[in-house]
This record gives structure tokens, C-alpha cells and sequence, in this order.
């Protein structure tokens, strides 16, 4: 049965123009019911084995780690790399994007014989 809200959802997307905000949504949803449903399940099973103190610190460390990680990432521009609308910035309005670039442009010429 949840296999058929995927083909849903594809056809909808293929056949009909989805506004960006309406996608948005329906994405930030699945995301977030897809991570509170493993973290209920991991948490559950750390909180049988490791006991409430190890299986708590784990997990808030867990996610102080990944929003630390988001901003660094987001400060170095990277909030920026792929947009919804289609429109990509170029290297020359972002730094991390020139910098994958140039190593790009190192590896396709390089000599591998």
C-alpha cells in the first residue's frame, strides 16, 4: 500500500506543475516523519541496550553534531549550490563552487598513463 503513494506521487509530479512551495512542504513532511520515526526506533533500541543516560547523550549529541555541520556548511555557501527554481550560481558568485571547479578541471587533465 505505501508503495503506491510513490508511483502517486511520481505521476503527479511528471504530469502536472507542482508549485515549488507545495513541494517544499510535502518534502519537509516526509523528511521529518521519515527521522522521528528512526529516531524512535534507534532510541528505543539504544535506551534497551545502553540504558536513559548513555542512549539520551547520544542522541542529543547526535544532534548537536548535525546542526553544527549545517551551519557550517550553510556559511560556506553551500545553501546556495543546487536551487529548486533550476538556476545554479556560477563560480564566480561562489566560492565552493569555484573551488570544486578548478580541482575538476585538475582531474580531467591530468595524465593517468
Amino acid at each position: 500500500m505505501s508503495g503506491g503513494a510513490l508511483i502517486v506521487g511520481a505521476a503527479v509530479g511528471y504530469f502536472m506543475a507542482v508549485p515549488l512551495r507545495r513541494i517544499a512542504l510535502i518534502m519537509a513532511f516526509g523528511s521529518g516523519v521519515l527521522i522521528s520515526a528512526l529516531a524512535f526506533e534507534l532510541v528505543k533500541v539504544a535506551f534497551e541496550e545502553v540504558g536513559m543516560v548513555a542512549a539520551t547523550t547520544g542522541f542529543l549529541l547526535g544532534a548537536a553534531i548535525d546542526a553544527l555541520a549545517n551551519k557550517v556548511l550553510a556559511a560556506t555557501g553551500t545553501r546556495h549550490r543546487k536551487h529548486a527554481s533550476g538556476l545554479q550560481p556560477s563560480a564566480d558568485e561562489h566560492r565552493a563552487a569555484a573551488v570544486l571547479q578548478s580541482r575538476w578541471a585538475r582531474c580531467s587533465t591530468a595524465s593517468w598513463s
